[in-house]
Formats: structure tokens, sequence, C-alpha cells
């Protein structure tokens, strides 16, 4: 479990392909002290697993099935990712939970610049724009955040310039693609529903089959 405040980022040094998967190198950009193998810390959003570890750099493994879904299918030596170690107990939670798991890409639209922030339009998939609402948190590349507006298949995103300063959302042109995670209350809301859903549309058929039946 992440929170979605990126406190350093990495450098990608190597990029090994192995088969059904590949192996990345990342140098930190600030030493990070406590990251040991086995560990779980998140590469813009996407939540791996250290297979080697150091205060300079890590490496982490990714199959083939999150290289398709993310955005670090396209990662080559000298891109630039936000990083975020896992929760652990008595940490500060200051963003939203974030599970590390991508439910989609999206692609930078627009971009509004202002003094004091910048604003994000990003499209995404149908069933992304489902779960967004006014005020809402989402995870932009690992990056809390909170959803202003929804316009059919755009929602706005509005950053400040810190944001933008110590995570790669600064980079951002018209066109990038970013890994997108809903808020996982949405995700559990869409569950629920689709559940009595079926539930209501099931008790409904037997309801009939009854009556039918003569009963």
């Amino acid at each position: 479990m992440f929170t979605g405040i990126i406190e350093n980022q990495g450098i990608v040094i190597k990029r090994e392909d192995r088969g059904g998967q590949v192996r990345f190198r990342f140098r930190f950009r600030k030493k990070e002290k406590g990251l040991k193998i086995g560990d779980s810390i998140a590469v813009s959003g996407t939540c791996l697993t250290a297979v080697y570890a150091s205060e300079s750099c890590f490496e982490a493994d990714v199959v083939r099935e999150t290289l398709e879904a993310t955005t670090l299918g396209s990662l080559k030596p000298g891109d630039i990712v936000n990083l975020e170690k896992s929760l652990k107990v008595g940490d500060p939670l200051g963003g939203h939970f974030v599970t590390g798991h991508i439910d989609g890409r999206g692609i930078v639209a627009k971009i509004e610049r202002r003094k004091k922030n910048t604003t994000l339009f990003i499209k995404a998939p149908k069933d992304i724009i489902a779960l967004q609402a006014p005020k809402g948190s989402i995870a932009l590349d690992g990056v809390s955040l909170t959803v202003q507006k929804v316009r059919g298949p755009i929602f706005e995103i509005a950053v400040i310039p810190h944001t933008l300063k110590v995570t790669t959302l600064g980079l951002k042109r018209i066109g990038s693609e970013v890994n997108v995670e809903v808020d996982i209350v949405a995700r559990y809301l869409k569950t629920c529903f689709s559940s009595r859903k079926t539930a209501a549309i099931s008790s409904k058929m037997i309801l009939k089959t009854l009556l039918r039946g003569g009963f």
C-alpha cells in the first residue's frame, strides 16, 4: 500500500530483456536507506518488488502483462520515474490509499499553465472515466491528486508548482502517457452496485420461473 506522495525519483540506467519479462535497474536521485530485497516499491505508480537494492540503486523485474498495461513498457535508459516505498506501520498518510495496481493509461490531451497551478486534461478509457467524480482522488504516475472536472472522455487535474517540480508530471507534454489508478473506494462501490444489480436481476428471473410453474 502507498500514499501517492512522491519523495524520490529514479533514473533508468539499464533495461534487460529476459524472455517474457524485463529487468530494470534504477538509480535513486537521492540516496535511499532502508530498501531491501523483497520490498515493494511503486515505480511511476506501478507496484514492483526489489530483487536487488542498495542506497544508490535497485533492480526490479516486470512481467509482460504489466509492460503492456502500463507505461513501463516504453521505459528506456535515461528516463525518469517517480518512486515511493510501501507504507509501514506508523508512517503518515499524506495522500490517499494507493495500491500500485494500474487501471489503465491516460493521455495528456491539453495543458493549461497558470501562475499558481497547471491544469492537465487527461483523456482516459471509458471504464476509468466511469469511476471519476469531481473532488475524488486519483493517482497519475503514482502521484495522489484530486479530480477537478469530468467532461466526456476527459478529466481535469490541477497540479501545484511544487508537485510539478518533484515529480515527472512537470515533464509531461501533450500526447504523453500516464499510468492511472482510480480511487480504491470507487472500485469497491462499482463492485458493490454491480453485485446488487446482478442479484436483483437473478431474483426477478427466479420469481418469473416460479410463477410460470404455478407457485
